[in-house]
């Protein structure tokens, strides 16, 4: 079975999952991947996710993707 995608993001850390929601809300068909056991396990930049902000922007996003 061959699947195609509109764009691939490697990596599910702050920027990846940006570029990735981003696309996908756009109608893109994404396909994400990451190396590590979860989303920002990798995390060598030392982000953090700004709660009130990512909630502007993805309302639900505590439900649909706790951390």
């Amino acid at each position: 079975m061959t699947e195609k995608f509109d764009a691939i993001v490697v990596g599910a850390g702050p920027s990846g999952n940006a570029c990735a929601y981003t696309m996908a809300k756009a109608g893109l068909k994404v396909l994400q991947i990451e190396r590590g056991e979860y989303p920002g396990s990798k995390n060598v930049q030392g982000a953090i996710l700004y709660s009130d902000a990512l909630e502007r922007i993805i309302p639900d996003f505590r439900e649909d993707a706790p951390l």
